[in-house]
């Protein structure tokens, strides 16, 4: 990233520099990336016009954007075209302060610490209580936070939604003009009210339902009677505050669409501190709450940093008022919910289908298949900055018919999650092979993390393509294809579980998963199939594929 902004620094500084820079730095940019080990360092040297207007493509473009996303001749034949598009047919692209490296990573270094932040939590929690109570407490974990966690997952439309129809609003013009320096807050505010209602809505019903179902949930489970108790503790002190981490998940895309991720990685890296203190204080000493410490100390960092959203978002006029959804809103909304509500059943089935196979192994291999698939969870959310890049600037660039701009966009997307993938990956091997006594002082455990390590590896590498991919396809609302491909990969790894008999062949199943979602969904946009492929090809604009 350094390197990046010297040379850039150095060739507007000095003209006579820069032919010779522009022989150098491909071969130089090149290996600097393959060096990296997070999508954060790759994100620097991403597409810049992924991050800007048309109007910004070809002064932000530089040779290091250029010897991993597009060509300078691709550069060319993009602004001309744009020049001679008919005005008629275009839709006004969303102005964008973001033309320059220095604003791309003002934009991923937040946005990439918002997202490893929770994972970064439950992975604290694991810590916490399998170095304290030990393989069955860490046991317990797996069946809580399959029924917390999973159900949380199950609302993430919701925060999708958001993304969705706040990012068009956020691109949309006031009175036939775009804000200079920004986009249009107002139509933001009132497109995030449905969304919001909703996820509190949404978050009192499942909150009532872990006080009064947890017991009867855990038995449908068959999760062992040993561990019932300390995991209805930990469930019931995180579903009491489900309506919060909803309202929450919804916030943060309000707060990402409008691009201001500086604000809420601020109050969650604080929440996070005062978690770590809580599961110090409530799950150690001085009260050795177990399972339940660790659970009340995350249930009030959540209630603190939702607390601090809505004054934040109050103080930038920014926080939606709480009504009901208008006819419109509502109609406007269910686009995007029922198909994603649908495709996070699918998904949804699959991961407790492999929680359900795990449990069948015993308590010790239980415990080690809530590790990795921490670990798991964890690593692969470097991909989520990615596909939120896709579900913010890939709408407005359909919209504007720009088959170029989208063209340029899905490739730098897809090409630096492929490069994240592998750095990522091996960070993930690593850790289970030689830091799983970091989670467990149980020998057994340990050793179930390590000889399940090569599984990991490859699930975390072909999971975050396919969540840079889900992005894209989510931002050109192909929602058929998502949801019939979801049903048959579902199907399929049903059917291999069967066949599983340890932690690594459980992650296998999950690998083959995501590897044909990723292949099937790369694939069909290159040959011009679906929303985005007729997009990228110039066929069409956008037409709706719900389900």
């Amino acid at each position: 990233t350094t390197l990046s902004l010297l040379i850039e620094f150095i060739q507007q500084s000095r003209p006579a520099a820069k032919a010779k820079m522009t022989v150098v730095t491909p071969r130089l940019g090149l290996i600097t990336l393959l060096l990296s080990s997070t999508p954060l360092a790759a994100c620097a040297f991403s597409n810049p016009r992924s991050f800007s207007s048309v109007s910004h493509a070809r002064r932000s473009f530089s040779p290091i954007a250029k010897c991993i996303s597009l060509s300078a001749s691709n550069d060319d034949d993009a602004s001309t075209k744009a020049a001679a598009a008919p005005s008629e047919t275009r839709i006004s692209a969303p102005s964008s302060s973001s033309s320059s490296k220095r604003e791309m990573l003002k934009f991923a270094i937040p946005a990439l610490g918002i997202y490893l932040t929770n994972p970064l939590l439950s992975n604290i929690d694991n810590a916490f209580v399998g170095r304290t109570v030990g393989p069955a407490g860490l046991a317990a974990l797996s069946p809580a936070t399959l029924c917390i966690d999973q159900a949380l997952y199950l609302f993430s439309f919701l925060s999708r939604a958001t993304t969705g129809l706040v990012s068009r609003a956020f691109a949309s013009s006031v009175n036939g003009e775009h804000k200079s320096g920004g986009g249009n807050t107002d139509a933001a505010r009132d497109a995030a009210s449905a969304p919001l209602t909703v996820s509190f809505f949404c978050g009192a019903i499942l909150s009532l339902v872990y006080a009064f179902f947890t017991p009867n949930i855990l038995k449908k489970l068959k999760v062992d009677p040993l561990l019932q108790t300390s995991a209805t503790s930990y469930i019931h002190w995180r579903g009491a505050i489900a309506w919060a981490a909803l309202a929450q998940s919804v916030s943060l895309s309000l707060f990402i669409v409008t691009k201001d991720a500086i604000t809420p990685l601020k109050i969650i890296s604080c929440a996070a501190i005062l978690n770590v203190i809580g599961d110090a204080a409530f799950c150690v000493w001085p009260l050795r709450g177990g399972c339940g410490g660790a659970a009340a100390a995350t249930a009030l960092a959540t209630l603190v940093s939702t607390g601090w959203m809505v004054k934040s978002l109050k103080d930038r006029k920014l926080w939606p008022k709480l009504r009901l959804p208008k006819k419109k809103e509502f109609a406007a909304m269910s686009e995007f919910t029922g198909p994603l509500l649908l495709i996070t059943f699918t998904r949804m089935g699959g991961f407790m289908n492999m929680q359900k196979k795990a449990m069948s192994l015993g308590v010790e291999a239980l415990a080690g298949y809530q590790l990795c698939m921490n670990l798991m969870l964890f690593f692969i959310l470097f991909g989520e900055p990615l596909s939120q890049l896709g579900q913010t600037k890939l709408p407005a660039i359909i919209d504007a018919n720009d088959s170029a701009q989208a063209k340029a966009t899905f490739k730098s997307i897809i090409t630096l999650s492929t490069f994240a993938a592998f750095g990522v990956a091996a960070v993930a091997y690593l850790t289970a092979t030689f830091g799983s006594g970091m989670f467990s002082s149980a020998a057994g455990v340990q050793a179930i993390a390590r000889s399940a390590a090569p599984a990991l590896l490859l699930a975390v590498a072909q999971t975050i393509v396919g969540i840079a991919a889900d992005g894209c396809l989510m931002a050109s609302r192909d929602f058929g294809f998502m949801l019939y491909t979801g049903i048959g990969t579902f199907l399929l790894q049903t059917k291999l579980l069967q066949y599983c008999n340890s932690v690594g062949d459980i992650l296998m199943t999950f690998t083959v998963r995501l590897g044909m979602y990723s292949v099937l969904a790369v694939g069909r946009t290159a040959f011009g199939y679906g929303n985005l492929g007729r997009a990228i090809h110039g066929k069409s604009k956008l037409v709706s594929s719900t389900p």
